[in-house]
């Protein structure tokens, strides 16, 4: 904890940095470090020697640090006369300090810092960025945000504006001054729709009603219905692109929404409320604070020139109060650098949505930072070519190797990446939460897009190459059927995806493998962790580079072959799989031979698809010439040897061999338990299959006990809606009907169906199989009319 009492002196000017007093340097490592800041301020009726209090050499500069203490809302400050009253501030303080309020970063579910169970019962749960300091000005719309939540039936609301005009920093203003007023605030960064349904799913693991490994798709419904039954909750949609993408993520009911977005038409979803730059007054107030040394005139004619718009103000206010510039020269090179990227055909839209003049300040900006410090332009480059969220950033402090200097140089050092970071946050170009970066979407639009030549000449980084290498170098290890990484995965996900949404000309001239790469891996991440259809589109991407690049016969396009039948089979397209799986099959076994651990891994896959498409014998002819290569190759006990001794016993069951299955079934499972474990998927897998052969071979209570446990662990391991916990719970729906429990049956053969129809579609064969086991319970049942209706829905969705 931090405690400062802040009188009039001012102190003795740092050595290496005479701009600040130690106190203030005191201030700011406290700052830096996140501790909690008591700040009792003297008030100027302060009992005592009035004129010893007086700084006769520095008075002007404390009186600056002490506004901007007083301006500061992150801060908890108390304005004390007499020491009775520091005494009583001080105990207040440290109670209310120690009272059980919302952490000030955002925590994650699963991650060191939430309580998800005390969450359950009621417990706050929050997370929302950190509050911005120095916050001013919008004081009537935050006022009319909470009249509104408080009175008015209409709990959508949607907060409209330009880039950089502050919607963010309201809301996060609004969300800590009322945390007395919600039990649940939740932050969802809405950019990327793709990515809401993965941040609802992490608010639903915080109030403990999904689990991690769930299908994010599936989760929305469950998470609005346990806010519902809540009634002090706000979610904030944070940079919403367009109302049609954010619908299907609303709640409805009572639960409170605020959207932030530069889209203007929000009226049939939720109320707009617009944001305009500052008032003339509120811009004075901002700037004064915040570089105190500006005289009135100067800070109306950067005010005025800026447009008033508060992120230009901030950035500008950075430069001019640490001395970088003088005011004239600040605008004089806001001139000169506004004339250049109009001459150079810069549009508002290139510039991140920016009037010219605001773009000209960031580019102002940029120039200074070049001759300041290299390194952190070098960053903020390579940040430009990430998402607009927040960077790990050990994603780049742990690879120097792949970056050029002085970077590389920069971050192999703790104390030069603090400088760094220092100059940064203190020029207001990026946010620092915890441990990672965030930069802003205006000067990353900058970064990105403006002709190369309008930059400042010595950047000497390729910001999408060297962020490409990052992610790659960076990546978790393998997420297939491992759970325990996917909360890693998800938090480059973003990243990843930017870094893979185009086919860059110098990336892949460059690294084109590693594209092809990166692309395998989102589609593998995005598959294991339940979410098929955005896997196929990966994939096929990745599959579409390599061909066009390396040939249909080299062995990386042999490899995103494989993967993109595998996905194409997912979705329930077999026949589109089995061709792809038999022409990769071929090629392997001319490029790389019969027995090749490759080729043996394509038989495999192309015995599955010959399997879901009805050829049960020429799957079984070659799953056995693949388990015979395999055992002779890896041996009896490796993973892909007992993958294909499983397949061989699916094989076996289809055409009736239910004996010989079951014995193999129960080998591999045997097997697969003491190599992989009791909970490995694919030992789940194994015991799913058992089961079917025991309950055939009319061991019904037997496979009802194998398919229950499964069932449990598969739950428990992937979550409710992975696909192959629906397959699991439709089997144990199967093997309830054969026992006469028709009415346990139906329940869960109908909330398969539901998952499956969300997960899945209404079209994926296995969809449509849980429907038909559906019409013979509901016939079981009597029920004629719903089984009717629902073989009619059967035949309209095979159409």
């Amino acid at each position: 904890m931090y405690v400062l009492v802040a009188g009039f002196r001012y102190g003795s000017p740092v050595v290496d940095r005479p701009s600040l007093s130690y106190t203030e340097l005191e201030f700011e490592a406290a700052t830096e470090l996140g501790k909690p800041r008591l700040v009792f301020v003297l008030d100027e009726e302060a009992e005592g020697p009035g004129p010893l209090f007086r700084d006769p050499e520095y008075g002007d500069r404390q009186e600056a640090f002490r506004r901007r203490l007083l301006l500061d809302s992150g801060l908890t400050v108390k304005i004390v006369k007499t020491p009775a009253e520091l005494d009583t501030a001080v105990v207040h303080a440290l109670t209310e300090l120690h009272a059980p309020t919302p952490p000030d970063t955002a925590v994650l579910p699963n991650v060191a810092g939430i309580d998800a169970g005390a969450a359950a019962g009621g417990v706050r749960v929050w997370k929302v960025p950190a509050r911005v300091q120095g916050f001013t000005g919008r004081e009537g719309m935050l006022t009319e945000l909470a009249d509104a939540f408080a009175e008015g039936p209409v709990v959508v609301r949607a907060i409209e504006g330009m880039g950089g005009v502050g919607k963010s920093s309201t809301v996060i203003e609004y969300a800590h001054r009322h945390t007395t007023d919600y039990d649940v605030v939740w932050w969802i960064a809405a950019e990327n729709s793709d990515l809401i349904a993965q941040q609802l799913a992490e608010l639903g693991q915080a109030l403990r009603v999904t689990e991690p490994g769930e299908p994010v798709a599936a989760v929305v419904p469950r998470v609005w219905g346990a806010l519902q039954e809540r009634e002090r909750v706000l979610v904030v949609f944070d940079n919403a692109e367009h109302p049609h993408t954010l619908a299907p993520y609303l709640p409805g009911g009572r639960v409170r929404v605020l959207i932030t977005s530069r889209f203007p038409f929000w009226t049939g979803v939720a109320a707009p409320v617009s944001i305009d730059v500052f008032t003339p007054q509120e811009s004075s107030r901002f700037l004064a604070a915040k570089a105190p040394r500006l005289t009135a005139g100067e800070i109306t004619e950067v005010a005025e020139r800026l447009g008033h718009l508060p992120s230009a103000l901030d950035q500008a206010a950075a430069l001019l109060c640490d001395g970088t510039f003088t005011p004239a020269g600040y605008l004089e090179l806001l001139d000169s650098r506004g004339r250049e990227l109009l001459q150079r055909g810069v549009t508002v839209a290139a510039a991140g949505d920016a009037p010219i003049p605001v773009a000209a300040s960031w580019m102002v900006a940029f120039d200074a930072l070049q001759s300041h410090d290299l390194a952190a332009l070098q960053l903020l480059t390579l940040l430009a070519w990430l998402a607009p969220e927040p960077v790990p950033l050990t994603l780049i402090t742990g690879h120097p190797d792949l970056l050029p200097e002085p970077l590389a140089r920069t971050v192999a050092d703790p104390l030069a990446v603090a400088d760094s970071m220092r100059l940064l946050r203190e020029r207001a170009l990026i946010r620092v939460e915890a441990d990672s970066l965030l930069l802003h979407r205006i000067p990353a639009a900058l970064l990105r897009t403006i002709p190369t030549g309008t930059l400042p000449t010595a950047t000497t980084i390729d910001g999408p190459v060297t962020a490409a290498l990052l992610l790659h170098r960076g990546r978790p290890e393998d997420p297939w059927d491992n759970p325990a990484v996917w909360p890693q995965w998800q938090r480059l996900l973003p990243h990843l995806l930017i870094a893979t949404a185009l086919d860059r000309h110098d990336l892949l001239t460059t690294h084109h493998d590693t594209l092809v790469d990166l692309l395998d891996s989102v589609s593998a991440y995005l598959h294991t962790s339940g979410q098929p259809r955005h896997a196929l589109s990966h994939a096929q991407h990745a599959h579409r580079l390599a061909h066009n690049h390396h040939g249909p016969d080299h062995t990386i396009t042999l490899d995103a072959s494989t993967r993109l039948a595998i996905r194409l089979s997912a979705l329930g397209e077999y026949q589109a799989a089995r061709e792809l799986a038999e022409d990769t099959l071929t090629r392997r076994r001319r490029v790389q031979g019969d027995d090749h651990p490759d080729t043996l891994n394509s038989a495999s896959n192309l015995a599955i698809d010959l399997s879901e498409v009805g050829e049960h014998q020429a799957a079984r002819q070659l799953d056995e010439d693949t388990l015979t290569r395999r055992r002779r190759v890896l041996g009896d006990d490796h993973p892909d040897t007992l993958n294909s001794a499983n397949n061989l016993a699916v094989d076996l069951s289809e055409l009736g061999e239910y004996q010989a299955a079951r014995e193999l079934a129960e080998d591999t499972l045997t097997r697969r338990r003491r190599v992989l474990g009791d909970d490995h998927p694919d030992t789940l897998n194994s015991a799913s299959n058992l089961a079917v052969d025991l309950s055939e071979l009319g061991e019904h209570q037997a496979a009802r006990e194998l398919a229950e446990d499964t069932l449990t662990r598969y739950r428990r391991v992937l979550g409710d809606d992975h696909p192959d916990t629906l397959n699991s719970a439709s089997n144990l729906a199967i093997r309830l009907r054969e026992l006469g429990e028709y009415q346990a049956a139906r329940e869960l053969a109908e909330d398969t169906l539901t998952r499956r129809r969300r997960v899945l579609g209404d079209d994926h064969p296995n969809t449509l199989r849980t429907a038909r086991n559906l019409v013979a319970i509901l016939r079981e049942l009597n029920q004629a009319d719903q089984a009717d209706a629902l073989e009619t829905w059967i035949d309209n969705a095979n159409l």
